[in-house]
């Protein structure tokens, strides 16, 4: 740690500089030689496809401009990222149909991030995802179990789940377990979302399949999914740590309530602070529903049959014509959640179509529907990744077409997004929070 006195001398300098020519819009916004914060803010900034930078910063509020260039830890680039406990984080990285990796991380004693427990290897790979009794939780679907023989058993499709324990060196812990018939109507489930539920519970929502005997890429028999028989139903199960299901919820107002992006399902489920429940039902190819939002009241066993909001009336009042749809949604505060729209945009894109391209603000209690203002143009395909929700804001990484990644903080309250941290790097992965141990 610095000396007191060294501290009042660089502060002192730091004030000349930015009462003179130089800007103070460009400097550091923090000194590699400080001493960490209790807490603070994590960012993961890649430089490139395969590699990244991961760093603290004390404020990412800041309107500054933060260089990452040969500072931070360098790590490979890690898509997706979970805080299980206050004081580590876990990255995952998809790779297609290969195995995923994953990595822990901590706030280290100096302002720097250190790594937390041993990297680690997820056989399966993993098409959902959320944090469950202090561990993470990743899912897989569609598998396929055969006996030492190599018979298949056509029956019946498997879910495989990773529990990666921080406590435990980030241990993985595999279970498959058979997810069909869940519902009752004799389909394949695929589960979207990790959402604690209680101290002993997690809810998942269901997305059902048909199945049956086909061939997989090499010719070789095995079961095949295709759309189900039943897209007009909403289904949410609740899990133990067993994975016994617990609880089935079942209504027929909405569709099931995934989003999906490619092979990756993400969560529509959330409670607000008072343990109520909502599922979010985005429309899909296959059903006759609107896009909308059921209720399930705190410790009811069923949803709710005196609330429904149709979110597609709400997009059409806004003066959307084109039918977007969500894929994810995250709750910030109260009764106040954050909805991703993927909105056909005016302007051509270069490479992939990101999974989201504007964020709406919804108030559950009083249906309030409304766009965030002050973020960058939807008709240019902006791309949000890896946001959180901390003390009453939401907190949300964008890259713009040819311009710097930046943090944008959101009011749900007023609709209105306040640019904070420019990084000086391809694009920011995710951010987070961490306290030191």
């Amino acid at each position: 740690m610095m000396s007191s006195k060294n501290n009042v001398f660089r502060g002192a300098i730091a004030l000349l500089l930015c009462g003179s020519i130089i800007s103070c819009s460009d400097k550091k916004v923090f000194d590699e030689e400080r001493e960490s914060n209790d807490v603070e803010f994590f960012i993961s900034a890649s430089e490139s496809e395969t590699a990244s930078y991961l760093l603290a910063v004390p404020d990412i509020t800041a309107k500054e401009k933060l260089t990452i260039k040969g500072k931070g830890m360098e790590s490979d680039a890690y898509g997706s990222w979970l805080f299980p406990t206050p004081y580590v984080g876990i990255g995952l990285q998809y790779r297609k149909g290969d195995p995923g990796i994953g990595i822990g991380i901590a706030l280290g004693p100096n302002g720097k991030i250190i790594k937390s427990g041993s990297e680690f290897q997820i056989v399966s790979r993993f098409t959902t995802y959320g944090v469950f009794q202090e561990k993470v939780l990743s899912v897989v679907e569609g598998i396929v179990q055969r006996d030492d023989k190599g018979n298949m058993d056509n029956t019946k499709l498997y879910s495989t789940f990773n529990f990666i324990n921080p406590a435990n060196n980030n241990a993985v812990t595999t279970i498959t377990k058979s997810t069909t018939n869940l519902t009752g109507n004799g389909e394949y489930s695929i589960l979207s979302g990790v959402v604690q539920f209680g101290a002993n519970n997690f809810l998942t929502a269901l997305v059902p399949r048909q199945f049956k005997e086909g061939l997989d890429r090499n010719g070789k028999p095995t079961l095949v999914m295709s759309d189900t028989q039943y897209p007009d139903s909403v289904w949410i199960a609740s899990f133990d740590k067993d994975l016994k299901m617990t609880k089935l919820y079942g209504d027929d107002r909405i569709s099931y309530a995934a989003g999906r992006h490619r092979s990756q399902f993400y969560n529509t489920i959330g409670g607000d602070d008072e343990g109520n429940l909502y599922a979010f039902a985005p429309k899909n190819a296959i059903t006759s529903k609107a896009s909308g939002v059921l209720k399930i009241n705190k410790g009811a066993s069923e949803f709710d049959k005196n609330y429904y909001w149709n979110l597609d009336e709400e997009v059409v009042k806004s003066g959307i014509s084109s039918s977007p749809s969500f894929n994810r949604i995250h709750h910030v505060k109260g009764d106040y959640f954050i909805v991703e729209y993927l909105i056909k945009g005016s302007n051509p894109i270069e490479g992939d179509v990101p999974s989201s391209n504007a964020l709406a603000i919804v108030n559950v209690r009083t249906k309030e529907f409304k766009w965030v203002k002050n973020i960058p143009d939807y008709n240019y395909y902006p791309k949000f990744h890896t946001p959180i929700a901390d003390g009453g804001k939401f907190y949300v990484p964008v890259k713009e077409v040819d311009k710097l990644p930046a943090i944008y903080i959101i009011d749900p309250v007023t609709g209105q997004a306040t640019k904070g941290l420019e990084v000086d790097a391809k694009d920011i992965n995710g951010i987070g929070k961490l306290r030191k141990k």
